[in-house]
């Protein structure tokens, strides 16, 4: 019974566009430009959810990159390889300053 349950899911998820996510329970991702949507390990995650992930490891990044400790400096390139990957996946159009 778990077994025909499991397939009806990814069924649905496929028809929705997440099928393959959902399979593998681990994806690259997908972003979908058009509505400005990403498509990640069987979630979708909504553009205002990547400008606010954004903004926030901008922030912290800012925060942290004007210390003088060798702790904030290394957390600061971790939220600069963030802020990046985030800009290298979504165009700057997409999403606003």
């Amino acid at each position: 019974m778990t077994d025909g349950r499991e397939d009806l899911i990814y069924s649905l998820a496929k028809s929705m566009g997440v099928g393959d996510a959902q399979k593998n329970k681990a994806s690259s991702g997908k972003y979908n430009s058009e509505t400005g949507t990403m498509y990640c390990n069987g979630h979708v995650i909504s553009r205002a959810s990547i400008e606010q992930a954004r903004a926030y490891f901008t922030t912290q990044y800012r925060k942290l990159a004007e210390r003088d400790d060798e702790g904030s400096k290394e957390l600061a390139t971790i939220y600069e390889i963030a802020m990046e990957s985030i800009n290298m996946i979504v165009s700057p159009a997409d999403i606003s300053e």
